[in-house]
């Protein structure tokens, strides 16, 4: 919900033999209203509203390099399929060069052991 945000119409679209009937007809009749200026014939959907709820906050995404305003906006970003999609890229490569420093520590290990066995001039 905002100043700047158009009213959301729900219509009734899962029987495809009534789309004309069901969803064109009264798609066509709200826009129509909208565009002559008057109510349109059906109610526009009503979205939650949380009375505790910050628009205005600033949240910093540093995994996605996004600023995100309102709290609500916050909770979609996270759950949001580009957001998720970071998250596990950033698991994946945190996890490889875990793995990869553990190797490393390991692989050292054995590069000594090898070294020292060498016989010297």
């Amino acid at each position: 919900p905002g100043p700047n945000v158009p009213p959301v119409y729900g219509l009734e679209v899962s029987d495809l033999l009534q789309w004309e009937e069901d969803v064109l007809k009264p798609a066509l009749e709200i826009v129509e209203s909208f565009i002559q200026g008057r109510e349109p014939p059906a109610e526009p959907v009503k979205m939650e509203y949380d009375v505790n709820e910050n628009k205005r906050s600033h949240r910093v995404c540093e995994l996605c390099d996004r600023i995100i305003i309102g709290d609500r906006e916050w909770a979609a970003h996270t759950r949001s399929k580009s957001h998720l999609h970071h998250l596990k890229k950033r698991r994946k490569l945190e996890a490889a060069s875990h793995a990869a420093g553990t190797e490393g520590d390991s692989g050292s290990a054995e590069t000594l052991g090898e070294d020292s066995s060498m016989s010297l001039p």
